[in-house]
């Protein structure tokens, strides 16, 4: 849950444990949401230290494997999909089964795409130039 693109709600779902814990929490079953959350309290806890331990032994291979993870993940969340084939899961809902990624066509999502891409990388090179500015002031 503290690396980039990962949500809890992500992980819940391929664990196939969304619905039974939003069950839990619209019936305010107390005990199963007292261990989840401890499970997420210990697991966050532990996975921070382990990262931690990793950048300070391992730090440009556990960089570059973050990086390829990242890099992995976007054949998943590319926006823009050819479906191949579909089928009916258990609610009766159709469902793409295999996906192909297409480049962006000169739809309406394309501007809005470069535009958030250029605002994600002016934020971050403004964030790093801050950085900078205040680890400069300090030195």
């Amino acid at each position: 849950m503290i690396l980039p693109g990962i949500s809890g709600s992500f992980i819940l779902l391929l664990l196939g444990q969304y619905v039974y814990m939003m069950d839990a929490i619209s019936r305010l079953d107390i005990v199963v949401i007292l261990v989840f959350m401890a499970g997420a309290i210990i697991g966050l806890l532990s996975f921070a230290n382990l990262l931690s331990w990793l950048f300070k032994h391992f730090e440009m291979l556990t960089l570059a494997s973050l990086a390829g993870f990242m890099f992995g993940s976007l054949n998943k969340v590319w926006p823009w999909k050819n479906t191949l084939s579909t089928y009916m899961d258990k609610h009766g809902v159709e469902t793409p089964l295999t996906q192909q990624n297409i480049l962006p066509s000169a739809d309406a999502s394309l501007p809005v795409a470069l535009l958030l891409l250029a605002f994600g990388l002016l934020l971050v090179l403004g964030l790093e130039k801050a950085s900078e500015r205040k680890n400069g002031a300090k030195a």
